[in-house]
This record gives structure tokens, C-alpha cells and sequence, in this order.
């Protein structure tokens, strides 16, 4: 594929690289190389990619990667390669594997922390990467292949378009984009038949073995034509046997009761993929009308399917309820042009209100957040999900499907009616959620996922269990299938002893043995491709900055003295605001307008990442004006000087450890220096002596005589 092409919805690099360096705010991004390879035996894939990270800069950073993933995949390995070098992550409870990162962060030690952020989104983070060094991370999953028949698909989400909507993630944890597209090598290695990659040109297939490279801006679609069931065999880590069988699940006899969602917001305004906007496809949601059009002669005559559609607002197509197939091609013909934001959560629970079918068939491209998951699936309705597009994203509405029972298709490519055709397979069938025997740890489990019927057994131990990575995949597999069968005790117990990620449980390595860093590391957020589908065509005007910037306009402040003062007599002073200097009580106005009152405003405007080591010596040059004028305000007072004296502490350094331990929650960073600050310190006792510094704090008036 050529990328260098600006015309036809490819992605102009020149436009790339801008917007990498300023998602980067122009520091070299850390992700310098990615490679892929694919195993796929017996119906199951397991994915193996590894990214390298490269430290440019003169000083240790921390690299941060967030990157969508398949909902339904289960993720369990986690190596770096350091040097010459090998190290393997192990799974602890999600709040002791950051704690262990953490600390390996205060101590300046090389770390590695891969958790689940979101369902569907996953983050991994390397810390203290020195300068001019350079670590390879590795990280592997499996999923089921996506079935039609004997034939079968498998998505690897590279990038991700704009989303609608607040995540609630944090910053550091939100999704991104704005990066320049990269050739990604891969191997995909198989026992099946007619195995290819869609829009790439591979090399000739040899012995179950592809070679391609593949832009690192869409998503990788491999395709199977077909596939052998098969007995496979692995070994979990208290060297159990493990057997899984996958086989497609036959379609059901069962009539359609349906309700159909279709998306026709602004962004399936684009074709589905690069190569249909090089041929001059249709857009997205034309695609979708007609398939939807011809799908009435591929039903039956007694199914029944309502058609309502979504942007901001939704409104049904027609009357909105259950017509016959025959009525089906008017009502896609009546589908309005793509326009406006994308409400998917709104528009679910209007349709669950209005109709009582059980079943409902979500349209879409996925580029929204907001949806209530666990509200939507307390309906009891069976969701289905068709993704629309190659910067689609999984995360919100695959787990309400997966919740709900239901189940998600891609389109690959532009073929929207064969990804129809699946979810219509897989409507016409009762999924079964995943049913294990055992109480405490599974010994068999049975479910049906993407149009497949799996069974698993734990046997006993046996030496001649099978050995190797694809053996580890079979067994991490079967462990996350049952996971959603045990208490969360036993869950946790199951995860922690495979090694998963989930949202019980990470990941993590720490190098223990290899030299320390000096100082705490900034952290430098690798943007993912910016996709060449949609809204990504002006991705480098939206991109989100990597760390929180400066006020714009404010210049850098100059080394002037910043040691504490009293105030002085005949002025009248107002913390929390812009007012924080001295000034005459006539040049002050009686009601000041438009400030922040309190301290966790002042820590808000903080940079913590950024100037955490300036921080940490209690420099605060760079601090915007205001904020480095209250540091000193309230270094100064009485009572903030005997809490000093008591902790040992210098009183600047104490105000800035206190305004970062009120930003802690909300910012990592924060916590950081709040910890380096007051790692000699009683923590007890300076909470103590610094709970009432907010009361000192409050927005009032002071006049000193």
C-alpha cells in the first residue's frame, strides 16, 4: 500500500509527522519499531507483538503506550529483553502491580506494567528508560477466529479514529492519536487453508507460513478460508493438562426477533476502508443500507425486524416496529444521510424502552464512550454488534455484548454483508456463556463465542503435557473462559497462576539487577497512527497534547528569589487567586472576579510531570506566576514554618508536597513527587500537621497591620 499519497483517503506523512510531534509536544516519540507474529491452529489464534521502545532524549523517561484490543481476547504474557538480557512479568492484583511499578520508579529501576485500563483498552507502560537505551517488550494473546462456516477472520486493532465522548480515563490512560504510519513486519504461521491478509500484498505462502509487512494505521485483517478443528493440547502453570476443542457452531433454526441500530453519525461518512476510497466506495453507511437492502431475500418469512437509526438523536425508520423481510428494502432506502455525534448509549436504552424484542443489532463504528454498560445490560436484552470501518473501536460496545451474550463482527475491509451474514448466524443461535464445573478452579468449561463452540478440560498432571508458547496460549485461554464462572477470590487466585490480564489483575517486571536512574523519569505518551479513515484525515488538528501544558501566553518566570516572605503591613492579599502578590488595598477591587479559589486549583495548574524533579528540589522557576506566588504565600505563614520545623522539612518543599498530595488521586505524576518528597518523612504526622493548610488556603482577605 502506498502511504504517501495524499489523495483518496491516505494519509498525507508530511501531515503525520506534524501531529506525532505535537502529540509528542515535540520530543522523539519512544515507540521506535513494531512486529507481529501470528500462530493459528485449530480454530485459535494466538498473537504475539513486539514493540520497541527507545529513549532519545538526554534524561530518563517513562514510555507510555494505550492501545485498543479485542474485547474477547485473553491476554497472558508479558518479556523484555534488556541488553542481552531476559526478563518475564508476573501477574499480581491490579492495585499491587502498580504499587509494585511505583516503587520501582522511586527506586530508579527499569519496570514494565501492562493492565486493562477499559475493557478493550489496555495500557503498557516502561519506566526509567535510560538515555540512549533501548528495551524490547513483548506481549501475546489469543482469540477464537470470528466463524462463518468453516471459514474464519481475525482483527488486530492497530489505531483508533476520534471517540465521542469522555472516556473518564485519565490522561496518561486515554487513548490518542496523531502518530506518523509505520511498515510493520508480520508472520503468520497455521494449519489451515487459504490463509491471506486483506488489502496487503504478501509474499508466497510456503509450508504454513506468511511474510508481509503491513501499515501500522489500520487494522490487520487475516483471513482463513478454512480451518480443521482439532483436539489441542497445553499446559497451565501448575502443569495441568489442558484440552480445548473449537468447532463452528452450526447455525441455529431459531426465528429473528430484532431490533436493528444503525449508526449514521458524521464519522461513516467515509468508505469502510483505503482501498474502497481508492476505488471510490461508498460511504460507510451506504455500504450498510445496502446490505441491509439485500438481506431481506437471505430471511425467512416469518422473521421479524424493526430499523431505527442514531446520530445525536434517535429516531425510528418508519414506525419503528417488527415489519416482514419484504418491507425490509424500503425501510433501508428511507436511512438518512451520515450527520452529527455519535450517542450510542442514548439510542440503545430508546429502543429498549419502546420495543420488547429480545434481541438488538448495534450498526456502528464504535467511536463513542458514551454508553452505560452495565445499565444497558441489566435490560436482559442480547446485544449484537457489527463494527463499521477500519478506525473502529471495540471497547464500549464489545463488552455490552459480551456482557449481554451476544457477540462482535468486522467487516474487514468492505464486505459489510458477510459480517452481517455472522451476526445473523450468530442471532439465529442460543450463545452459551461460559458454564463450568469446579467451585473453587475449573476442571471443564463450555461456551460459544465468535460463531464457535469451545470445550476445555483440566486434567491431571501429566510430564508428557504439551510444552511451548502455543501450549501456554491453549491453557491462558481456557483460564480466561472460566474466569467470569468463579467468585472474584477465585478469579483473582486463577489469573494471578496463569498470568493474565484482566480487570483483576496485571502484569509487571522489574529489573533489579541493571543500573538505576537518577531522578523521577517524565513521562512521553507514544501516539498511536493517526487511521487514514475518516475522522484521522484531520486527526493532526484534534490530536491530544501528551502531558498538560503550560497556560498559553504565561512565560517561563525568571530565577528571581523565591524564599519565603512574611506579609507585609498595609496590603491586602487573596490566595487562590491571581491576586497573590502584594498590592495596595485601593488598586484591589472589592469582589475580584474569575478566580480559582482553593489549593487543588493551584495543583491542578501544575505540571507534575514535566518539572517533577524541579519540584522535588523545591525550584520553582518554571512555575506559572500565581501558582509559584502562593508556594511562597504559604511557605511564609507561622503555622506552615512549625509544621516544617517539626517534619525536618524546608517550608517551600512542604507546600509543594502538600498541593501534590491533593492532586494525588487525579494525577499520577503527582503521586510521584508527593512520594519522592516525603520518603524520609513521617507520613502519618505530616497529614497530620498539613490537614489544615487547606482551611490556610481558603480565598480571603488579609490585611496586615
Amino acid at each position: 500500500m502506498n502511504m504517501q499519497k495524499a489523495e483518496g483517503g491516505l494519509i498525507d506523512p508530511i501531515a503525520a509527522l506534524v501531529a506525532s510531534r505535537e502529540a509528542g509536544k515535540g520530543q522523539p516519540v519512544p515507540l521506535a519499531a513494531v512486529a507481529v507474529s501470528v500462530t493459528i491452529q485449530g480454530g485459535l489464534a494466538l498473537v504475539e507483538t513486539k514493540r520497541t521502545f527507545r529513549n532519545q532524549e538526554e534524561s530518563p523517561i517513562e514510555a507510555l503506550l494505550t492501545i485498543p484490543v479485542p474485547v474477547q481476547a485473553t491476554f497472558f504474557g508479558l518479556t523484555a529483553r534488556i541488553g542481552e538480557r531476559v526478563l518475564h512479568g508476573v501477574a499480581q492484583g491490579r492495585s499491587q502491580a502498580r504499587e509494585t511499578y511505583e516503587e520501582a520508579v522511586e527506586e530508579g529501576q527499569a519496570a514494565v506494567l501492562h493492565e486493562e485500563v477499559l475493557r478493550g483498552i489496555h495500557s503498557l507502560s516502561v519506566a526509567n528508560l535510560a538515555a540512549g537505551a533501548t528495551v524490547e517488550v513483548s506481549t501475546r494473546w489469543t482469540e477464537v477466529l470470528r466463524c462463518s462456516g468453516s471459514s474464519g477472520r481475525l482483527r488486530i486493532p492497530m489505531t483508533v479514529g476520534e471517540v465521542y465522548g469522555s472516556s473518564g480515563l485519565s490522561e496518561v490512560d486515554d487513548l490518542i492519536h496523531g502518530g506518523a504510519p509505520t511498515n510493520v513486519p508480520i508472520r503468520v504461521r497455521h494449519n489451515a487453508g487459504g490463509v491471506r491478509l486483506a488489502g496487503v500484498d504478501a509474499q508466497p505462502e510456503t509450508k504454513g507460513l506468511l511474510l508481509a509487512e503491513v501499515p501500522s494505521n489500520v487494522p490487520i485483517d487475516v483471513q482463513v478460508d478454512t480451518w480443521k478443528p482439532g483436539l489441542l493440547k497445553g499446559r497451565s502453570r501448575d502443569g495441568k493438562t489442558v484440552e480445548m476443542r473449537i468447532e463452528p457452531a452450526g447455525e441455529g433454526d431459531a426465528d429473528l426477533n430484532l431490533a436493528v441500530l444503525v449508526d449514521h453519525s458524521g464519522s461513516m461518512y467515509t468508505p469502510c476502508s483505503v482501498t474502497g476510497a481508492e476505488r471510490g466506495d461508498p460511504s460507510s453507511h451506504e455500504s450498510v443500507r445496502r446490505a441491509l437492502s439485500g438481506l431481506a431475500r437471505k430471511l425467512r418469512p416469518q422473521d421479524r425486524l424493526a430499523l431505527w437509526e442514531f446520530d445525536n438523536v434517535c429516531e425510528p425508520v418508519g414506525t419503528g416496529q417488527p415489519v416482514a423481510p419484504a418491507e425490509l428494502p424500503a425501510l433501508a432506502a428511507a436511512l438518512q444521510p451520515p450527520r452529527g455525534g455519535t450517542e450510542i448509549g442514548r439510542a440503545l436504552e430508546q429502543v429498549i424502552q419502546s420495543l420488547e424484542t429480545p434481541d438488538l443489532l448495534l450498526i456502528t463504528d464504535g467511536l463513542s464512550y458514551d454508553i452505560d454498560v452495565q445499565r444497558i445490560a441489566r435490560s436482559g436484552r442480547r446485544i449484537f454488534v457489527l463494527l463499521v470501518g477500519e478506525d473502529s473501536l471495540e471497547a464500549m460496545v464489545g463488552h455490552l455484548a459480551a456482557l449481554t451474550g451476544g457477540d462482535v463482527h468486522c467487516t474487514f475491509s468492505a464486505n459489510v454483508a458477510a459480517a452481517l451474514d455472522a451476526c445473523l448466524h450468530g442471532l439465529r443461535t442460543r450463545c452459551q456463556n461460559p458454564q463450568a464445573t469446579g467451585a473453587d478452579a475449573p476442571e471443564s468449561i463450555r461456551a460459544t463465542r465468535c460463531n464457535a463452540n469451545i470445550e476445555a478440560r483440566w486434567l491431571g498432571s501429566a510430564e508428557s503435557a504439551e510444552e511451548g508458547e502455543f501450549a501456554e496460549a491453549v491453557a491462558a485461554h481456557a483460564a480466561g473462559l472460566a474466569l467470569g464462572t468463579l467468585d472474584q477470590d477465585a478469579a483473582t487466585r486463577l489469573a494471578v497462576r496463569e498470568g493474565l490480564v484482566t480487570h483483576l489483575t496485571s502484569l509487571v517486571l522489574v529489573d533489579r539487577d541493571g543500573e538505576k536512574v537518577d531522578g523521577l523519569p517524565v513521562t512521553r505518551k507514544a501516539p498511536l497512527p493517526t487511521p487514514p479513515m475518516g475522522s484521522g484525515q484531520v486527526a493532526y488538528c484534534m490530536a491530544m497534547p501528551s502531558s498538560p501544558p503550560m497556560r498559553s501566553g504565561i512565560a517561563p518566570m525568571d530565577s528571581r528569589d523565591r524564599r519565603p516572605h512574611k506579609p507585609k503591613p498595609g496590603a491586602k492579599y487573596r490566595w487562590g487567586t491571581s491576586f497573590a502578590r502584594d498590592i495596595e488595598m485601593a488598586a484591589l477591587p472589592a469582589d475580584p472576579k474569575g478566580f480559582e479559589p482553593g489549593s487543588r486549583d493551584f495543583a491542578r495548574d501544575i505540571d507534575w510531570n514535566g518539572l517533577a524533579n524541579a519540584l522535588v528540589e523545591g525550584n520553582l522557576d518554571s512555575l506559572d506566576e500565581s501558582v509559584a506566588e502562593f508556594v511562597s504565600m504559604m511557605a511564609g505563614l507561622d503555622e506552615v514554618q512549625r509544621a516544617a520545623t517539626d517534619l525536618g522539612m524546608d517550608p517551600v518543599r512542604l507546600v509543594i508536597a502538600w498541593l501534590a498530595s491533593s492532586a494525588a488521586k487525579e494525577s499520577r505524576h503527582a503521586k510521584r513527587v508527593a512520594r519522592r518528597m516525603l520518603k524520609s518523612v513521617d507520613r502519618k504526622r505530616f497529614e497530620e500537621l498539613s490537614a489544615g493548610f487547606d482551611e490556610l488556603a481558603e480565598p480571603v482577605d488579609i490585611i496586615v497591620f
